[in-house]
């Protein structure tokens, strides 16, 4: 009897029991691949259709494994003839799923050069748009496929083309878009499951998938992950209407989820072999990973053109400014380094713009609003202000965008700074025309292509995510020289009001010394600390260390617990490594979730074994409402007397970086 199940003729598929002793479904064509001459009705073991070694083999490298480590290739003889073939298999609940293939003779030698030739160039590049197209081309002419795109998701998961290689007569794609609906949910998690789907031919007929004596009624969930499954109606009809016959997608994966797939197109019926497909894979992973490294760096040169452009450290030490002072002395800066066209600094007592900016009733009202609304620490933006609840009933007729950072300036009472960017009228190039839009203004572009055009009004450029951290830290490094700047104004009042200076310098301590949420020294006193470290250092040769590290996957546990539980793990972290410490060291927060340790009179051994015994000691901490263990990933640096505090820090910087791509939750030592 048939299941509802089917597959794709180009391999078979066999459903065994736990212990592969039990053959419990197979696909139709399993008997006519594997062994022509045996009559289906009579086989009952999975040893008649792999053969007796094979079969034990299988069994006994899956013993206690979810998967084979790697594929195993065989070779059948029949009639005089002989075949090979690739078999892989893993476990689906109580069952084990065995996917079989023909495998085509390939020159190994000269593809495993060609790869190892093409992840060299991708190690190797230093622009996203060069790695991208360099890793199309790759793709391209390892698969010889008519059309090899990369599809970025943006956060509402439309899917942009971003690189293109072409090789036959299927229409160009590059730049257009997908809308959401093409990319369901469903799809997308089966990638987590599975980074690689093929269909060499759409419109080959399908397989069904028989039960085997026993039968077996869970067969759809078991092969929900095999490559061989047939592909769904409406996905047949979708490739079809692009004019595809045979496709290859490969995910790839960023550190938050899915940020895009390689997609593979041909006007022709397409097959790939196995070998080609883990070569395919391999480029896709490397391309993945040194993407992700150039974003990272990137992300850094940003944020740290955003710290020098302040000024305001020093500011703060020799010549502490009043808020107005500050702003119009670094306004041009922000405007450009945020792209905005007006910025303006909210004070309980004061109002301060430049540039394009809305009437001070109009900010009056929206800042009241997001003392309500928006109680959180992190920044709050919007690139739709006539759309968006807090600003859609605000007379704002200059601004489609705002950003808002939010200043603690007492237990009670917060400061603003605001960023406003005008509406930027963008066109966007559908590769098919959308189904859900609000109010689509779409026309057909070109003839010749299926692609839709839509204008989008109304709308500011979006805020990246590395804007809103950039933004943070401004915030934080502005509340400082408020902070400062207010308590040098109460001390010129030093002997009329005694008391008044007493409070002022308390709260300077502790603003300028203190992280307001930790409680342990912030980045301005640690770096107090390493520089009088050095000093003794140079002057006696005594040798110290510095410990770099941040807790791994914080922002997941932000976007899942919510930022208060995110700050009881800091401040809870906190008191636990500072307790932990000799009288001698110092712990201080670098930055978001970043902190170091000043290790003095610590050799390499020494500040080793603090690294590790810190790291021990945070996987045992309990936060009320965390249900998953707490890591972090130790950057070590140790004082060379060629040193600066900048060279110290950014050599552990880097050992921390290291240590997070080496899996996190670990130590290493800086070069």
């Amino acid at each position: 009897m048939s299941t509802n199940v089917t597959l794709q003729p180009f391999g078979a598929l066999l459903v065994l029991d736990a212990e592969c002793r039990e053959l419990q479904a197979y696909s139709d064509n399993a008997f006519s691949l594997l062994t022509p001459a045996l009559n289906p009705s009579g086989v009952a073991s999975p040893a008649c259709l792999l053969g007796k070694r094979l079969s034990q083999r299988v069994r006994l490298e899956l013993n206690g494994h979810q998967r084979l480590p790697g594929p195993l290739a065989f070779t059948r003889h029949c009639q005089g003839k002989s075949e090979r073939f690739q078999l892989f298999a893993y476990r689906h609940a109580e069952h084990v799923i065995v996917e079989v293939e023909p495998l085509n003779p390939l020159g190994k030698r000269r593809l495993i050069g060609t790869v190892n030739e093409r992840l060299m160039r991708l190690a190797e590049a230093t622009h996203q748009e060069d790695l991208l197209e360099m890793l199309v081309n790759a793709i391209q002419a390892l698969t010889g496929h008519d059309r090899v795109s990369v599809c970025h998701f943006d956060s509402d998961w439309h899917g942009l083309v971003v690189a293109e290689a072409m090789g036959g007569s299927l229409a160009p794609l590059l730049g257009q878009r997908f809308p959401a609906s093409d990319f369901p949910i469903s799809l997308r998690r089966s990638y987590e499951r599975q980074s690689v789907r093929l269909i060499q031919d759409v419109e080959a007929m399908p397989v069904p998938l028989k039960e085997a004596s026993g039968g077996y009624p869970s067969a759809d969930a078991a092969i929900r992950e095999s490559l061989l499954r047939a592909p769904a109606s409406s996905r047949q009809r979708y490739l079809q209407r692009m004019g595809v016959r045979g496709s290859l997608s490969i995910a790839m994966h960023g550190d938050t989820g899915l940020w895009g797939i390689v997609v593979c197109h041909s006007a022709a019926a397409h097959p790939v072999p196995p070998a080609v497909r883990d070569a395919v894979r391999t480029l896709v992973h490397m391309a993945t990973q040194r993407l992700l490294l150039l974003r990272a760096r990137q992300e850094a040169r940003y944020l740290q053109r955003v710290q020098d452009s302040l000024g305001l450290a020093e500011a703060m030490r020799d010549e502490p400014r009043g808020p107005h002072a500050l702003l119009a002395a670094q306004a041009e800066t922000w405007l450009a380094l945020f792209r905005a066209h007006g910025v303006m600094l909210w004070l309980p007592d004061a109002v301060h713009s430049v540039g394009h900016t809305p009437a001070v009733g109009a900010i009056h009202q929206l800042v009241e609003r997001l003392n309500t609304a928006h109680p959180h620490r992190g920044p709050w933006c919007t690139r739709e202000v006539s759309q968006d609840p807090l600003t859609a009933q605000l007379d704002m007729p200059q601004q489609s965008g705002v950003l808002a950072i939010p200043l603690p300036m007492s237990r009670h009472q917060r400061a603003w700074l605001m960023f406003f960017r005008p509406e930027q009228t963008e066109t966007l190039y559908w590769a098919m025309q959308p189904t859900s839009m609000l109010t689509p203004t779409l026309s057909a572009s070109d003839s010749r292509s299926t692609a839709w055009q839509e204008e989008v009004v109304g709308k500011s450029e979006a805020w990246q995510r590395v804007e809103r951290l950039a933004a943070m830290d401004l915030g934080e490094d502005l509340t400082l020289a408020i902070a400062a700047y207010e308590i040098s104004t109460l001390n010129q009042h030093l002997e009329q009001e005694r008391k008044a200076l007493a409070d002022a310098n308390q709260r300077l301590e502790q603003l300028a010394h203190f992280d307001p949420l930790t409680q342990v020294w912030n980045r301005y006193r640690i770096e107090q600390a390493i520089a009088a470290e050095l000093v003794a250092a140079k002057r006696y040769g005594t040798c110290f260390a510095l410990l770099l590290f941040d807790i791994d996957d914080f922002k997941q546990i932000n976007d899942t617990y919510g930022h208060t539980l995110g700050d009881d793990v800091l401040v809870s972290m906190a008191r636990r490594i500072e307790a932990s410490l000799r009288g001698c060291d110092h712990l201080g927060r670098w930055g978001g979730e970043e902190f170091i340790v000043l290790a003095t009179h610590s050799e390499l051994s020494a500040a080793v074994g603090l690294a590790e015994r810190l790291r021990e000691l945070v996987t045992m901490l309990n936060v009320d409402g965390l249900d998953k263990t707490v890591t972090i990933s130790v950057g070590v640096a140790v004082w060379q007397p060629e040193d600066s505090a900048k060279t110290m820090v950014t050599r552990a910087d880097s050992a921390m970086y290291q240590a997070k791509h080496g899996g996190r939750n670990r130590v290493e030592v800086a070069r």
